[in-house]
């Protein structure tokens, strides 16, 4: 595979027209500055990135880039030259079984306003889009982006440009690997496999949606086989799927869900219901034998229930009756966004199974200095010197918690981003997805409500090299080397102090 071209931007000239409001450039000039900005806060080097419209017609680019992001509209999938571009692309990248990689993929369709996608590039529709614009919650009408920052900043811009800057990384990632030598895939294990249920029909494309974000972070989704019709032949199926499983994912909507024969019951109602059993069986066993085996299941309800039957309302009664009764299970009724968020926590820094709590100011001052000291629950005790450090100092210091209902964990967690003056995140015994995943957090501040720049951050780590080659943000510190001491961590309190 010959990659001269990183990565590849290509759009259509009618989609740069100015903005307005004294602004010359247009929305892809911004799209670039913005994403050529964050990707060098991610990566800690400047892209590489080549822009081309269909005034230019670079065959050999679209052949020799390692990933395309293709800012999809009408006049662009309506101009033989872009979308010529976008299939050599792909199918360049097919022949050398690199279209996919880690669960993304490198063609990156940016979609400014909607549009039937899959009716001009049919091939790509599993493709995961990538959606810069909202729906307005009065109207119900799309409305682009358009003024990214100002008084008021497009949170969901900016989070999903932050989203997909990482993904890109990801790729770039995974490239670099490929150029170097070969790596044999490795099974996926039960940590990394989830059970999505299968769903009511009005709830279809929010199950989707949910499918795709998995597998593009890496995870094996199950099932992946058509169900059997028959109850006889499905239950024993789902036992055997949920025993290969780490979380069970259920999303509750207004319809029952088809009853196969032989049964009362709903699909959706009997994998419910099995899923059940084995978080309980699940929970005996470690109980009675010490056991550490993971399995927990989150129970998404739709915000929108309005025309539900009473059938349906007693399953849902059933459904929070139940999941009341153990730690491992656990009903939300939030937007679907904010499911993700959820479930990407719970999977990558151990949700409801890491239960200890650090000690904590209860209330956040209004003024001040404040540090978020962030951690692991594996650092608990490691990271007491360090804001003992702090608190001597006279700072005042909130860290992370671990004890409590998930939502209102995201919740403090996300609160805590949004007031404080400075973070501090502790990485010693975590993994570097833990480490990753409280960057990019840093990174989506502003999409929690945060209106000016933080004045430091910084990690501190026992030991450097776990993050020489880990994402790293630019202006971030780097500090320690060796067991906490406190002139180790004064280039942080200078730089807040400035």
């Amino acid at each position: 595979m010959n990659i001269e071209q990183e990565i590849l931007l290509a759009y259509h000239t009618a989609d740069d027209q100015p903005i307005g409001g004294g602004s010359s450039k247009g929305w892809v000039t911004n799209f670039y500055k913005f994403l050529t900005t964050l990707l060098q806060q991610v990566s800690g080097e400047e892209p590489k990135i080549k822009m081309v419209s269909e005034n230019d017609s670079h065959a050999d680019l679209y052949a020799s880039s390692g990933i395309l992001v293709a800012i999809l509209s009408k006049e662009f999938l309506n101009n033989p030259t872009l979308t010529n571009g976008v299939n050599l692309f792909a199918s360049t990248a097919k022949e050398s079984s690199t279209l996919s990689m880690a669960g993304l993929s490198r063609l990156f369709k940016v979609i400014k306003f909607p549009i039937d996608v899959d009716e001009f590039l049919p091939e790509y529709s599993d493709i995961l889009s990538y959606d810069f614009f909202h729906i307005d919650p009065l109207t119900g009408e799309p409305q682009e982006f358009k003024r990214f920052f100002g008084n008021e900043a497009e949170r969901s811009y900016w989070m999903k440009m932050v989203d997909m800057s990482y993904d890109i990384y990801q790729i770039q990632s995974k490239l670099v690997e490929l150029g170097t030598k070969k790596k044999e895939e490795k099974d996926v294990g039960k940590d990394k496999t989830i059970y999505l249920a299968n769903s009511g029909v009005d709830m279809i494309i929010q199950r989707d949606t949910v499918k795709r974000e998995l597998i593009r972070h890496g995870y094996r989704v199950l099932p992946d086989q058509s169900l059997p019709k028959d109850v006889h032949a499905l239950e024993p199926l789902i036992k055997q799927d949920l025993d290969r499983c780490c979380l069970s994912i259920h999303l509750i909507g207004e319809d029952y869900g088809y009853k196969p024969a032989g049964s009362e019951l709903s699909v959706v109602d009997i994998q419910n219901q099995i899923a059940s059993k084995h978080t309980h069986d699940v929970h005996d066993y470690n109980v009675k034998h010490g056991g550490g085996e993971k399995f927990s299941r989150l129970i998404w309800l739709s915000p929108d229930l309005k025309n539900v039957s009473e059938r349906q309302k007693i399953f849902i009664e059933d459904l929070k009756s139940d999941a009341a009764s153990l730690d491992e299970a656990e009903v939300l009724q939030i937007p679907l966004q904010e499911l993700k968020s959820i479930i990407r926590e719970e999977l990558v820094t151990g949700g409801r199974f890491k239960a200890k709590e650090i000690e904590v100011d209860e209330q956040l001052p209004e003024d001040g200095n404040l540090i978020y000291l962030i951690c692991d629950q594996l650092d608990i005790e490691a990271v007491k010197p360090v804001m003992d450090c702090l608190k001597e100092k006279g700072f005042s210091v909130v860290t992370s918690m671990f004890e409590g209902d998930l939502m209102d964990l995201r919740y403090l967690h996300q609160e805590n981003l949004r007031r404080c003056d400075a973070s501090l995140i502790y990485f010693g015994k975590s993994s570097p997805e833990w480490i990753r995943t409280k960057m990019q957090d840093l990174l989506k501040a502003p999409g929690f409500g945060r209106t000016k720049p933080m004045k430091a951050t910084a990690i501190f780590t026992e030991d450097n090299s776990k993050v020489d080659n880990l994402v790293n943000h630019s202006g971030t510190l780097v500090l320690g080397g060796g067991s906490f001491e406190p002139q180790k961590i004064e280039p942080f309190l200078a730089k807040l102090q400035d």
